[in-house]
């Protein structure tokens, strides 16, 4: 039998069958109706349901570690994670996708009718989620993020890419979410250090499982993603965002962590990015620029489920496809007046918008300076927002965010922004991250746009408001949600003025 993803999860499901014949239970997370599955500092209710969804609850969790540190939850039942990162080798995800099964198996044999509403909408939402989990855990490749909120926030066919995997995620993730008081906290942040190596080799081995089934990278995503881990490898291990993280988080306990950081990525860190480079380099020759799903095994299939997952409707690819061309044409119509009235008059919208982004009168200064203009911009902008808030919204959240450039290590290949809220607790920050490496990236009349979508009243906002729903309700990731709260954000301004 050839050795894919599909294969290797069935053959863990079976054997993890016994074990998970019991409710999911360790000791770091609880299974019982004491588990608070509602708002953070609610009364749980002591009902069947509310064991249920306090399990899914753990299970996720236990799978995704880093959700309890992003959410601020990592203390008291839930300390253990503050250690762990998320296990992505073969056998991890076969681990999850058992679990997620069994799950989703307790979750059919709800009567959703016997429930209060209430009730009935969690499970109903949640179950939605783990049947769409489980079905990509079917596909015979790739990452399935819908469990995972600090995951890329996106599915993809590829474990390792310019844009996912854990060489992009950990270090930001580590530098905005694990925080950092006492001499324990440090302790767990180096432990992470050590998990994260295991991650790169888990990586690394699902890149040689999926490209022996001729999923490989295109040639272009290829070349970008090695000459991000070629240039990590340039720098000395002690510039790298990972060891600087703790070495100013923990500068009141002492020099003894950033030294120990440095060991880590120098002695362990760094052979095993070398390692992810030489699997990589492995399949570079049979990189193609074919870049569709069409291009690769079961693509169709994939794309398929992508796009459910992704839209949570059941909305063919050609009826997506159409009413993207819809909603162009209707945006198109009320840009084409707006266009002439500045005195573009000739040409496609499109080619319009392109000789608008030459105008220098919508440009950065390059370089520092730029940059600093920029992070001004942005700054400026939150603070005008902010102020018209109470006139669209009659229930208000702190939108508590910083402002951060993303890491010069791997903005080659992230977007031009994006940003998230920070924890439950409110001790940890939302963040809007820019992606300065070229600040002809960004001009002033798209700006002001791109921060009300990633920030205020966009994702930033959005997240606040998950906080008020039942914590797993918190913890799980809809991107039809999430992007389309975006966009509306971006009309809200709009109508704001």
């Amino acid at each position: 039998m050839k050795l894919s993803r599909r294969n290797l999860l069935k053959a863990s499901a079976a054997m993890a069958s016994t074990a998970l014949a019991v409710p999911a239970c360790t000791e770091s997370t609880p299974s019982d109706s004491s588990s608070d599955i509602s708002v953070p500092g609610g009364q749980p209710r002591n009902s069947e349901v509310d064991i249920l969804l306090s399990d899914a609850t753990n299970l996720i969790l236990d799978a995704y570690p880093e959700s309890a540190s992003s959410a601020g939850i990592d203390t008291g039942p839930y300390a253990a994670h503050k250690s762990k990162l998320t296990d992505r080798s073969p056998a991890g995800q076969a681990k999850i996708a058992a679990d997620v099964k069994t799950m989703l198996a307790r979750l059919n044999a709800v009567d959703e009718n016997a429930l209060q509403p209430d009730d009935a909408l969690n499970v109903d939402v949640v179950r939605a989620v783990f049947e769409m989990s489980d079905k990509g855990f079917d596909q015979p490749y790739g990452d399935m993020a819908l469990l995972n909120s600090n995951w890329s926030y996106r599915n993809s066919p590829y474990a390792v890419a310019q844009n996912t995997g854990s060489f992009i995620e950990i270090p930001s993730f580590l530098d905005a979410s694990h925080l950092i008081e006492t001499a324990e906290d440090s302790e767990a942040y180096l432990a992470r250090m050590e998990a994260y190596v295991g991650q790169l080799d888990g990586e690394s081995e699902r890149v040689q499982i999926d490209g022996e089934q001729g999923v490989v990278l295109p040639d272009f995503l290829m070349q970008k993603t090695l000459g991000q881990l070629r240039s990590a490898r340039e720098r000395s291990p002690e510039e790298w965002g990972i060891v600087k993280s703790l070495s100013a988080k923990a500068v009141a306990l002492g020099d003894g962590f950033s030294s120990r950081a440095k060991a880590i990525a120098t002695e362990k860190i760094g052979p095993a990015i070398d390692r992810q480079i030489a699997v990589l380099e492995g399949f570079a020759p049979n990189a193609t620029s074919d870049a569709g799903i069409w291009a690769k095994p079961n693509g169709d299939a994939y794309y398929e489920w992508a796009l459910q997952a992704g839209t949570t409707t059941t909305m063919s690819p050609d009826e997506v496809h159409q009413m993207g061309l819809d909603e162009v044409a209707s945006l198109h119509g009320r840009m084409d007046p707006i266009l002439r009235s500045i005195g573009y008059t000739q040409g496609s919208v499109g080619s319009r918008m392109t000789a608008l982004g030459r105008d220098p009168l919508y440009h950065f200064s390059p370089g520092d300076k730029g940059r600093a203009e920029i992070m001004t911009f942005i700054e400026d902008a939150l603070a005008e927002i902010r102020g018209l808030m109470p006139q669209a919204f009659a229930t208000q959240v702190p939108g508590f965010l910083e402002v951060t450039r993303i890491s010069p290590e791997v903005e080659a290949g992230a977007p031009g922004a994006y940003g998230g809220a920070g924890s439950i607790d409110g001790k940890l920050p939302g963040h809007f991250w820019i992606n300065l490496r070229d600040t002809a990236l960004h001009t002033k009349f798209n700006l002001k746009d791109l921060t009300y979508h990633e920030a205020i009243p966009g994702h930033v906002w959005q997240g606040e408001y998950t906080f008020k729903q039942p914590l797993i309700r918190s913890l799980l990731a809809f991107n039809a949600y999430s992007e389309g709260w975006a966009l509306y954000a971006e009309q809200i301004a709009d109508e704001l003025g």
